[in-house]
């Protein structure tokens, strides 16, 4: 018989193991800082946003004559859907709104409707920057079948690098063509608004203006009516939740006095902010604005005469929003 002799073979034995540290290459030359922002943006702006920031301050959230309702929503394919409702404080008179807007991103059109409770269908499309980048092609049109009014307008709007022109053409006015050019450069803006009668082959409005815009503050001078009534206003942002600012109005067709409006106001917190305002005559005008919740936004306000305090020509008046 054969015997079999197994032959114990040594085991290999690990290796110990050692960290390897790879050293981290030597820095290169260090990348040169980015250049200081500008201090105002080239953004482009139509001629009515010279002292937009006055016009907001004095003229926005002063709710004095009656109840407004509004309720906007979104649906998940991107229907905008928005009911305004109004009663007159005066006349008790009631009128509402219905809207809608939808959003084609993929061709770059917006589609609007609207029908008012006068009887009044409107309907708005929007091209934008499908021709070219920057320009916008609007149609819009409105009929109401009571009474067989109707109107047309078409608009192209253009803005890039600071630069803003729109022409509109009212078909059954005239024709009326509205135009206005502004230039914005480092927060100096320069604009004007035209309009032109085609049949009668007329000029028959022309203004003209000039304003300057900071993070801080603003600064505007207006020419309307063909140079027959001038504005001045000043905005600064005092402090982060504090805002003031004035504005005078001078017509020189008429023998009165320039008037001057002053206006502020004071952010109470994220939600609540208060606004006053008082011109030349005595009006006094006072706005409260507080978000209640994710959704609602309700704002109280009051037009009060100073001089007339005990007789009945005061007013008052409340907005309630719910958005989405």
């Amino acid at each position: 018989m054969f015997r079999f002799r197994r032959e114990r073979f040594p085991q290999p034995q690990p290796e110990p193991f050692t960290l390897k540290v790879t050293p981290p290459p030597p820095p290169g030359p260090a990348m040169p800082a980015p250049p200081p922002p500008l201090p105002m943006h080239f953004r482009a702006v139509g001629f009515r946003d010279i002292g937009r920031a006055i016009g907001d301050l004095l003229g926005k959230d002063y709710p004095t004559n009656g109840i407004k309702l509004e309720t906007r929503s979104i649906t998940s394919t991107g229907v905008n859907f928005s009911v305004n409702g109004f009663r007159d404080g005066k006349t008790g008179a009631i009128s509402g709104e219905m809207k809608t807007k939808y959003f084609d991103k993929a061709h770059g059109m917006v589609f609007s409707e609207s029908w008012s409770s006068n009887n009044v269908l409107s309907s708005t499309v929007e091209v934008l920057n499908t021709l070219s980048p920057g320009l916008k092609l609007e149609f819009n049109g409105s009929y109401n079948p009571t009474n067989g009014n109707k109107n047309s307008k078409v608009t192209a709007e253009y803005r890039k690098n600071g630069i803003f022109s729109r022409c509109n053409i009212d078909l059954f006015k005239g024709p009326l063509v509205n135009s206005d050019l502004c230039i914005n450069q480092r927060g100096l803006l320069i604009g004007a608004e035209t309009a032109y009668n085609l049949r009668d082959s007329k000029l028959v409005r022309y203004n003209l203006g000039v304003g300057y815009n900071t993070p801080e503050y603003s600064l505007a001078l207006h020419a309307f009516e063909g140079f027959n009534t001038y504005t001045a206003s000043y905005f600064h942002r005092i402090r982060p939740e504090v805002e003031a600012g004035t504005k005078a109005t001078w017509n020189k067709s008429s023998a009165g006095p320039v008037n001057i409006e002053f206006g502020t106001r004071y952010i109470l917190s994220k939600d609540a902010f208060v606004k006053a305002k008082i011109d030349m005559n005595g009006r006094l005008g006072l706005g409260y604005t507080q978000h209640l919740n994710n959704g609602v936004r309700v704002t109280v306000g009051g037009s009060f005469d100073t001089q007339r305090m005990g007789e009945n020509v005061h007013k008052v008046g409340m907005n309630i929003s719910f958005f989405q």
